[in-house]
């Protein structure tokens, strides 16, 4: 009985010496490298890679030639080394657009026109490719926001299953599928098998998993008092600024300001009664109230954001936040002073009070807690021989973030699925298409927040976390001859060689990677730099951020 014999094919290459390929996990291509006495060969610069052996046979289509190098073995003898990459070469090029699972602007939903799958997700990308796959083991009840412009698709396509704790797996025959991560095949003995180790595999797991949302977004009515500008540029209270007429601004006609030093009259005519900043000292909704939540510095909750965490309806059907509101008591340029009585409040509710929206022009100077008006903002009281100039009682309704009282990074919600460790940190798994947002329903006068649906996401990404980190059944198999064993979710890595003997094996790796080259110094930090990159890219995706 003749052993059968293992074979290699590529077009231009008759002959060789030895032969390996590895083909694993991930978008970067897999590399046949091929060693062969010099001027044997002639390989064409792209074909069919084939492995057979006993009737069967491994093949990877469109591979292609990437070097050719002199070497000289341990013999002293000169071989040809020649490098050949599998179908993924051509997956760094390309380019995919598109923005998709745009939250509508409550931040509870996704834009109907925008939604897509992970799976319908996945086919763009593939498609962008050039490639056909298998998707059907993604989850596919999320809604990931993407934004790509002009990604390279395997690139978008490696960040999508990552997000869902899949894998790409390039399969024998060149098709791609997305498998979940350490979920396949186990390892099977069998007569060929001449070789393996099994074990435990212990990953190096964090004391804690924590799954950190975007930054919190509160909706909150501050009150505004009025200020003034220092011919150096600085915001001061109103009455303590610099340039402040003898009698002080009640008693200062409007708006001439006459008894203002004529340096710095038009100074006074541009900001007096026109700035308002908003004012410290309170709580953010849905925040406990302890004394460590109290907003004590406005740059604690700087810069604003452009909008209110409410929205309204579009026509079609959509949802978009409100623009800034101030709102409260004020002068409206009746002649009958004052239209306020003393104790009067501003009322939040506006729905019952809809006179009080201030609907003149104003705009929000966001990095510093400015209300500019157009036009003075105040309030007429009767005084002993004439009407005073007051302020006006005055609310800006607008979102913002918080900032931590002594690093002024922005507050986020956490989701951590266990007991933090005494010691050691959590590994954070960050979203920043995901956050917590607050508001008051001032007509119920109840808080409003979709925490419980950023829990249900967090949920999910903390699942899948934990799977992944999970100690799996690792090992690894050495078979003799050529076996067309495919990777999967489990199955990492399979590699099939020819040695210089002529004995060919495949060696599969289940849960582990064996076959691996160690880097130098400079590629490491290459690889760490990288890799920081396309963290940042995708945090950048996830707040939907252009370059």
């Amino acid at each position: 009985m003749s052993i059968p014999e293992s074979t290699f094919q590529y077009p231009g290459i008759g002959d060789y010496v030895e032969v390996r390929y590895g083909l694993a996990h991930g978008v970067s291509p897999g590399r046949i490298t091929v060693r062969t006495l010099p001027g044997v060969a002639n390989p064409a610069a792209t074909g069919t890679a084939r492995f057979r052996y006993a009737g069967a046979m491994i093949e990877m289509p469109n591979c292609r030639v990437d070097a050719i190098t002199a070497e000289t073995d341990y013999a002293g003898r000169s071989i040809a080394r020649i490098e050949i990459l599998d179908q993924r070469w051509a997956w760094k090029y390309g380019s995919i657009s598109g923005e998709y699972n745009v939250r509508t602007h409550d931040g509870n939903s996704v834009q109907p026109e925008t939604e897509k799958s992970p799976r319908q997700l996945a086919r763009l990308c593939l498609a962008a490719m050039g490639e056909k796959g298998d998707v059907s083991r993604m989850p596919d009840h999320l809604r990931p926001y993407v934004h790509w412009d002009y990604k390279v698709p395997a690139l978008a396509l490696a960040d999508l299953a990552d997000a869902c704790g899949c894998r790409v797996v390039l399969k024998i025959g060149g098709r791609v599928a997305i498998e979940p991560a350490g979920q396949g095949a186990a390892l099977a003995i069998s007569p060929a098998t001449i070789a393996g180790e099994a074990a435990l595999d212990l990953p190096e797991t964090p004391p804690s998993l924590t799954f950190v949302a975007a930054p919190n977004l509160y909706q909150v009515d501050f009150d505004l008092a009025p200020v003034a500008v220092e011919p150096s540029g600085e915001i001061v209270p109103l009455d303590d600024v610099s340039y402040a007429p003898p009698r002080g601004w009640r008693h200062e006609p409007l708006p001439d300001y006459g008894n203002v030093e004529s340096t710095y009259r038009q100074l006074a005519q541009s900001c007096v009664w026109k700035y308002y900043q908003i004012q410290p000292n309170f709580t953010l909704p849905g925040d406990p109230q302890r004394p460590e939540n109290v907003i004590e510095r406005i740059a604690e909750v700087l810069p604003l954001q452009p909008h209110q965490v409410e929205s309204d309806p579009l026509p079609d059907q959509t949802l978009r936040r409100r623009p800034p509101w101030v709102y409260g008591l004020f002068e409206k340029g009746a002649a009958t002073f004052p239209q306020v009585r003393e104790n009067q409040q501003p009322d939040p509710n506006l729905n019952e009070t809809p006179e009080d929206l201030y609907a003149r022009s104003f705009v929000v100077d966001r990095e510093r807690g400015l209300v500019i008006f157009a036009d003075p903002v105040f309030l007429y009281r009767k005084g002993d021989d004439d009407y005073e100039v007051r302020p006006a009682r005055i609310k800006l309704r607008i979102a913002c973030q918080r900032r931590d009282k002594q690093t002024r990074g922005v507050v986020r919600y956490e989701v951590t699925p266990q007991k933090r460790a005494r010691q050691g940190a959590a590994q954070a798994i960050v979203r920043d298409d995901i956050a917590r947002e607050v508001y008051v329903n001032h007509k119920t006068k109840k808080v409003i927040s979709n925490e419980n649906e950023v829990k249900r996401q967090a949920a999910y990404y903390l699942t899948a976390a934990t799977k992944e980190l999970k100690a799996a059944q690792s090992g690894t198999l050495t078979y003799d001859g050529f076996w067309p064993i495919q990777p999967d979710g489990a199955i990492r890595q399979v590699t099939w060689q020819i040695s210089a003997a002529g004995q060919g094996t495949t060696v599969v790796s289940r849960n582990r990677e064996d076959e691996l080259v160690d880097m130098s110094y400079r590629e490491r930090r290459l690889l760490e730099r990288m890799v920081e990159l396309t963290r940042t890219e995708r945090r950048r995706e996830q707040r939907g951020e252009r370059r």
